[in-house]
């Protein structure tokens, strides 16, 4: 590397020493300013009128499709909200009749139930007054049973404590007459 500037520094000192005046590097020449400044405003009309307008237009159409997506998807987005208010509603109305059947559901099985009832009240009376007319006539032979034992068993009793002939009739009446009396 020590070579190479070496050459370069040589080169200069030779370009200096030939009497050359050394340029400017940072500053170019007239006549370069002046090719570069007409090759620019070519470079920069030609640009302007043949690739400008398509740019524009490229532009103006990224542009168009940007607020076309941006308004369809706005359009999307009413259209998706107008769905689900109709689909809320829907689900509402659903529910509402869901209730109504369920509500029309229990009042029919509650005047089945009723019906049925109504239909039965008959037979439970019925077997309410046949069992309270066994009861009555159970009863009545219970007592029949007792006045016939405690008769016979009277008429005994008193056969052996009288030890009378009597006969049997008088002694039923008066046993009768006692288990009335015992009754009342």
């Amino acid at each position: 590397m020590n070579a190479t500037l070496s050459n370069m520094a040589t080169g200069l000192l030779a370009a200096t020493e030939e009497g050359e005046a050394a340029s400017n590097p940072i500053i170019p020449e007239w006549n370069e300013v002046i090719w570069g400044s007409a090759a620019f405003v070519i470079l920069f009309l030609v640009m302007w009128k043949l690739a400008l307008p398509p740019i524009r237009r490229a532009m103006e159409a990224r542009t168009e499709r940007i607020q076309g997506d941006l308004d369809g998807a706005a359009t999307a987005r009413s259209e998706a909200e107008d769905l689900r208010t109709q689909y809320d509603v829907r689900l509402a109305e659903a529910n509402a009749e869901a209730a109504r059947i369920i509500e029309e559901a229990r009042a029919a099985a509650e005047t089945v139930r009723q019906e049925r009832l109504a239909a039965i009240e008959p037979e439970i009376a019925e077997r309410r007054a046949q069992a309270e007319a066994d009861i009555t006539a159970a009863r009545a032979r219970a007592m029949a049973e007792v006045r016939a034992d405690i008769t016979s068993i009277a008429v005994g009793a008193a056969e052996q404590v009288v030890m009378a002939s009597i006969d049997e009739a008088a002694h039923a009446r008066l046993i009768e007459n006692y288990i009335e009396r015992v009754g009342n």
